[in-house]
């Protein structure tokens, strides 16, 4: 493995190059010298792309196999992933592994595959996802260069495109229970196993197994491991669905080859010479056609799905089957009646009313002239003798209508008559209307075409820039005219107005940035649905600002961001947040409060309790003890996580946190708001709903603001938070929801709770437990070097007795680095992974520590930084603590006994600083390390004890006084 091209006879090893990722570096050599590279190792060789309009989504995949994320291009890539994870044969997946390079005609080619895939016998399988109607010239030369370039080293090569939709559609639900929590509970799949030794009905072993509560994510999670089996390709899963061991008797089409996700369309279904191509569409015959059927002309009767009623010469009806009348040699549709077109109700009732009235005018002397008798005749009234088509032909017939009308004072001549009869006959009453009130007109009258596409253009120039008024945007037409070299000349003033109205109707200029940029930046295609069935399946997460003013220490009055989620399936609210600002430790601590209950707060009244809602109380509390004193909200565990670009989520530490959980990792489009329109949503609700009725209420712009407000009575962020969550118990999970409507009966809705009982009881329930370690997996990560001295991060520098100090950690991609997380709202310490042994914290504490014992985070460190900086870290350090000891102690007497005034950037860092909790810690490793030697005299003082600051723990008793 990896010899040089030399050793190897085949000339096409040396017409292809590799460009990939080794060790963090890149790399580019040729093929038959790169082929032994782990390729399923690799990280991506490019990135991924979410430019806004793309057809296609770009994100990540946990994939159970590699116990990591695994990215897609597309959810038809997504869709080939899961088929890879399900396959048992597959050990390694890489997504776009490297570049391929080589020379097509003197012309530069490269491809980077979709997918690399490692067998478990050792084969590799270089995998491309194309649908077939989108594999145009250009593709399908590189998938063949791809197929040489891998036989020439022994690498299997397979095009897929779109798998079976059933199956698919039944391996996406069975993807949502992979995760090895589902099938922890060992009894529970013992017992299924010998449930279903004999083939049973799904749902009916389920219940015989115990609680389905508890029971069906173990048979879903045993179903996709393949202990047991299921037709996964004959119809959507259902109660009825048998399941059996792999033992028993087969029932249907079992999922046999998991791994046939990988093999090629059938080419005999698609080629031009099966018979589904020679096959042509019949003939279609209608009631009232004439057809020739064994040689004879007959009318159509009646037509039905089996047969064909056909008159007789003796005017007797005969019924023939369609297949006999279909394949008679002399079967031909000769010709179908001509029948009066129906009228334009809508058309008509856009006329104006005298118009309406003589159309109905002319249809009665028309209707005369076709069957000889009026529409308001008698039903035994005969026509007139002039009119009767048994004796007058038809010009006869409209001769004396137009002679008739003369008479009567009307100036009609034979041919008007012949043409409004024409008109009747091929357009119905709208035919003889005077249409000219609605006639259509040039959309933009006479204005010349590159007038009308210069003020487009300069509409869309301000799309993103401040609001002007229409006065400018009429001076930027002409501009752009000038610019252009165009001769049109601009009408005038008046007609530019209308013009500007026209392309500006429904979103004006002179409208707020916001509302522009919204409008114009919004879906532009029909928007799709995204059906989902299960909680957790897909939740959205945002961030903005609350249109709340709180006081945050010291007296300071500042406003506040909420960070949120929703379950798209039940629009439940899992956890939301309020920060000073938003950082990406927010958000992965928001996924950790999702994954934990809700308990009861002192002061909360009983009817809050989910013993008291419509939840299954007693059945969840058997799976999970934890909700012994949860309140009426669910536990939704998120199975994949949607987000904009917002630095907060797209950062490192989210996607790491969203591993961790093993959790999709979805990015929307970039600037689509729509595609997350749940969350956006929710985040609105939450100001209409709660946040005006909060003292301090700023309304959603200064437009809707009030005076004074930061002097009035103002909630603290901690109890602005106990308000909020109260809110989302008491009144969002209890309120019914237009986007929860049962279809049968769209006139019911439902509340987030009552939906999740109901759709609980065909996904089943399944308890993620977080422990103190969770959390710190959870927060930032960096990695750094241990020197003699300890870690530094920042100008700051932290030590502990167990750490290993100048030492290769072992992880080679990190060059010896050590992994490193830390809370940016305490920096007082960081925990570091023991690469040398089971992966266990060491937690280190600040140096400075005892100078400061107050924690502070980074906001309030790089204000002191700004202030001092070049200056050492013990000053930065002391110059901090400063801070948070004026803002503690009150403001300092001047000489004047007037107090002091500090800067308002000073309040705010401080006040910030402070309001912002800090995450549950574990317990620090202690290892058996010598002593340290004794310090300098100064340096005695026993380390002060770290306040931490308060924080809800989930995991902690709620009844336990302190």
């Amino acid at each position: 493995m990896g010899e040089p091209v030399r050793a190897y006879g085949d000339p096409v090893l040396g017409a292809f190059d590799l460009d990939f990722f080794d060790g963090g570096r890149r790399r580019r050599t040729a093929l038959g010298s790169g082929w032994g590279v782990r390729f399923e190792a690799v990280p991506p060789i490019r990135g991924f792309r979410w430019n806004k309009g793309d057809r296609s989504f770009a994100g990540w995949y946990y994939a159970v196999t590699t116990g990591g994320h695994v990215g897609y291009e597309s959810w038809l890539e997504r869709d080939r992933l899961i088929l890879l994870d399900f396959a048992p044969e597959v050990v390694g997946i890489a997504s776009q592994p490297f570049w391929l390079h080589w020379r097509e005609e003197e012309e530069k080619r490269r491809h980077a595959p979709d997918y690399f895939v490692r067998l478990a016998d050792g084969r590799a399988r270089v995998v491309d996802v194309r649908a077939e109607d989108d594999v145009d010239e250009r593709t399908a030369e590189a998938f063949a260069a791809t197929e040489r370039a891998c036989s020439a080293v022994g690498w299997e090569f397979a095009h897929v495109g779109v798998p079976d939709p059933v199956f698919m559609a039944n391996l996406r639900w069975l993807a949502r229970y992979r995760h090895g929590r589902c099938g922890r509970e060992a009894d529970v799949v013992e017992r299924l196993v010998n449930v279903f030794r004999q083939p049973h009905g799904l749902r009916e072993g389920a219940e015989e197994a115990g609680d389905v509560l508890r029971v069906l994510p173990v048979l879903f999670h045993v179903l996709w491991a393949g202990t047991l089996r299921a037709d996964l390709g004959g119809a959507l899963l259902s109660s009825g669905t048998v399941v059996h061991t792999s033992a028993s008797p087969a029932v249907g089409r079992q999922q046999g080859d998991r791994g046939h996700g990988l093999l090629r369309p059938r080419r005999d279904t698609l080629g031009e010479g099966s018979q589904m191509r020679r096959l042509s569409r019949p003939a279609t015959v209608g009631v009232g056609d004439r057809v020739r059927f064994a040689g004879q002309v007959r009318a159509v009767l009646a037509v039905s799905a089996r047969a064909v009623t056909l008159a007789q010469e003796d005017d007797s009806p005969r019924e023939v089957p369609l297949a006999v009348l279909l394949g008679d040699e002399s079967f031909e549709v000769l010709g179908s009646p001509v029948r009066m077109p129906l009228p334009p109700v809508s058309l008509l009732e856009a006329l104006p009313e005298h118009a309406r009235e003589k159309a109905l005018w002319w249809e009665g002397h028309i209707l005369e002239v076709l069957h000889g008798v009026g529409p308001n005749a008698d039903e035994d009234a005969g026509p007139r003798p002039e009119y009767d088509p048994a004796r007058h032909s038809l010009t006869a017939r409209e001769r004396a209508k137009a002679t008739e009308l003369t008479t009567a004072g009307y100036r009609v001549s034979v041919s008007t008559i012949g043409n409004f009869r024409r008109r009747y006959q091929a357009e119905g009453l709208l035919g003889l209307a005077d249409r000219r009130p609605v006639r259509k007109k040039p959309e933009f009258g006479s204005v010349a075409d590159a007038v009308v596409e210069a003020m487009r253009q300069a509409i869309k120039e301000g799309v993103d820039e401040s609001t002007r008024t229409g006065t400018y945007i009429i001076w930027r037409t002409g501009e752009i005219l000038r610019e252009d070299g165009e001769t049109a000349e601009l009408p005038s003033q008046s007609t530019l107005y209308r013009l500007l109205a026209k392309l500006t109707y429904g979103k004006p200029v002179s409208a707020t940035a916001r509302n522009r940029r919204s409008r114009a930046h919004g879906a532009k295609t029909p928007f799709g649905q995204w059906t989902v069935f299960a909680p957790g399946e897909v939740v959205q997460i945002d961030s903005t600002p609350l249109d709340v003013l709180v006081r945050l220490d010291d007296g300071v009055v500042g406003k506040i961001e909420l960070t949120g989620m929703v379950d798209v399936a039940t629009r439940t609210v899992p956890a939301a947040v309020l920060r000073p600002t938003t950082k990406s430790v927010d958000a992965s601590v928001l996924l950790a409060r999702a994954l934990t209950p809700e308990v009861m707060r002192p002061g909360w009244v009983d009817a809050l309790r989910m013993s008291r809602s419509v939840l299954p109380y007693r059945r969840l509390l058997d799976i999970d003890e934890r909700l012994e004193h949860a309140v009426a909200k669910p536990v939704i565990v998120p199975e994949m996580i949607v987000c904009d670009h917002g630095k907060v989520f797209i950062s490192r530490n989210f996607k790491a946190s969203c591993r961790f959980l093993e959790i999709d990792f979805q990015p929307t489009h970039k600037a689509s708001p729509f595609q997350k329109g749940h969350v956006e949503k929710m985040l609105d609700s939450v100001g209409t709903l709660f946040a005006q009725f909060v003292a301090g209420y700023t309304g959603r712009s200064t437009d809707h603001r009030g005076r004074n407000l930061d002097k009035q009575p103002l909630w603290s962020l901690p109890e602005l938070q106990e308000l909020l969550d109260e809110w989302l118990v008491a009144t969002w999970q209890h309120r019914e929801h237009d986007g929860l409507r049962d279809p049968l009966h769209p006139g019911r809705s439902f509340t987030p709770n009552e939906k999740y009982a109901a759709l609980i009881e065909a996904c089943g329930y399944v308890p993620v437990a977080l422990s103190a370690e969770d959390y710190v997996e959870l927060l930032p990560s960096t990695w750094r070097a241990v020197n003699d001295y300890g870690i530094r991060i920042k100008r700051r520098t932290y030590d502990a007795p167990g750490l290993i100090r100048r030492q290769h950690s072992g992880i080679a991609e990190k060059k010896g680095l050590w992994e490193v997380h830390h809370d940016p709202y305490d920096i007082s310490r960081i925990w570091v992974r023991n690469h040398h042994g089971d992966g266990e914290w060491i937690e280190a504490t600040w140096k400075h520590l005892r100078h400061t014992p107050v924690p502070f985070g980074e906001l309030a460190w790089d204000h002191a930084a700004q202030g001092l900086p070049k200056g050492t870290e013990a000053e930065i350090a002391e110059a901090a603590a400063a801070l948070l000891t004026r803002a503690h102690a009150g403001p300092e007497q001047g000489e004047a006994g007037r107090p002091k005034k500090r800067m308002r950037r000073e309040k705010q860092v401080a006040a910030r600083a402070k309001a912002t909790p800090t995450v549950p810690t574990p317990a620090p490793v202690t290892e058996p390390d010598p002593a340290p030697q004794p310090e300098a005299a100064e340096e005695e003082t026993p380390l002060a004890k770290v306040i931490p600051l308060g924080l809800f723990d989930p995991l902690a008793d709620p009844w336990k006084r302190s």
